[in-house]
Formats: structure tokens, sequence, C-alpha cells
């Protein structure tokens, strides 16, 4: 990859960051769908994305295919490990009410 390649997707990861921090994510969604879907840091901003939506299970999947095109993102890694920390935790407790 060269250089003025690297700077632009940093560029592109830095846009959708600020989509996703001022909340419009109908748009950073339609950003996404312009860009190259067999990218790892891609799959990890879908992953993203659906997560800020709510929908973990589409989330975790994006976090693993990420993982499966790139084993050493380590973003995808740690979010798709605390994904999984939340959905396995269990509490008895919260049942004897």
């Amino acid at each position: 990859m060269g250089t003025m390649e690297l700077r632009f997707q940093i560029y592109k990861m830095e846009r959708f960051e600020e989509l996703l921090q001022e909340g419009k994510l109908s748009e950073a969604e339609k950003f996404l769908q312009n860009l190259d879907q067999t990218n790892d840091n891609v799959l990890y901003c879908w992953g993203r994305l659906y997560s800020r939506k709510g929908e973990e299970a589409k989330a975790l999947s994006f976090y693993s295919k990420a993982l499966a095109v790139n084993p050493n993102n380590e973003e995808a890694r740690v979010r798709l490990e605390l994904a999984n920390g939340i959905f396995t935790f269990r509490d008895p407790n919260l049942y004897n009410h």
C-alpha cells in the first residue's frame, strides 16, 4: 500500500468515526457501503455501526469477519471479546426475585 493510499484509508476511517460520534448512523451506513467490503477495517466499522444501533449479533458477525480477513486486527478482537463477555455473563441472583 502506497503512502497516498494509506492516507486515504486513514481519512475514510476518520470520516466514519465523525459520523458515528455525531450519531449520523444512516449517513455512516451509506458511507460504508461505498468502501471495499473485503477490507478488515471496513468490516470492523460495520461491527461498530451495528453495535451502536444495538444490533449486537450483527456486530459480532462483522467483528468475526474482520478477524477472518486479518487475524491481527486488534480492535476487532477486543470488541469481539467484550461483546462475547457481555453475552455470556449470567448472574443467577437476577433470577431469584
